[in-house]
């Protein structure tokens, strides 16, 4: 079985952002593990901070989870900042890597990226729209 990480912004075990696709894959085939970094969905505590490195130390707990589950090679499925962190991930770790997709990603992170994403961790100025099924989700 070939394992398969996902990694996506607000994932929440990937039912937000894959839901589809992890109802239809073929779990006989493939073993998926689909995180949220820390300070994300399930993964509070900690709260999110965002220091300089913080997409390289995102990819460092990927790697470091995979491998806690034993898997010697995987591969990685990440969009928006998941594929941020799935292209840094393949970069520092290309031995245990075995094959990377990634779309909707950025290949670096600007003093202006970092500006607008401390501005929308203030969640109460977000539409409800998009507010309400994520509080939803982390609720449960």
């Amino acid at each position: 079985k070939l394992a398969f990480l996902l990694e996506s912004l607000l994932s929440s075990y990937g039912q937000t952002d894959f839901g589809p696709q992890l109802k239809s894959m073929n779990k006989q085939l493939f073993t998926i593990v689909a995180w949220d970094p820390r300070g994300y969905g399930q993964s509070i505590p900690p709260s999110r901070d965002f220091p300089p490195d913080f997409f390289e130390r995102d990819a460092k707990d990927a790697v470091d989870l995979m491998q806690a589950l034993k898997f010697k090679k995987f591969s990685l499925l990440g969009w928006s900042d998941g594929g941020i962190t799935a292209l840094i991930a393949a970069a520092k770790y290309p031995a245990l890597i075995h094959k990377l997709v990634v779309w909707g990603a950025n290949a670096s992170v600007t003093e202006e990226d970092v500006r607008i994403y401390n501005g929308i961790r203030d969640v109460s100025k977000w539409s409800e729209k998009v507010k309400k099924p994520l509080e939803e989700l982390v609720s449960n």
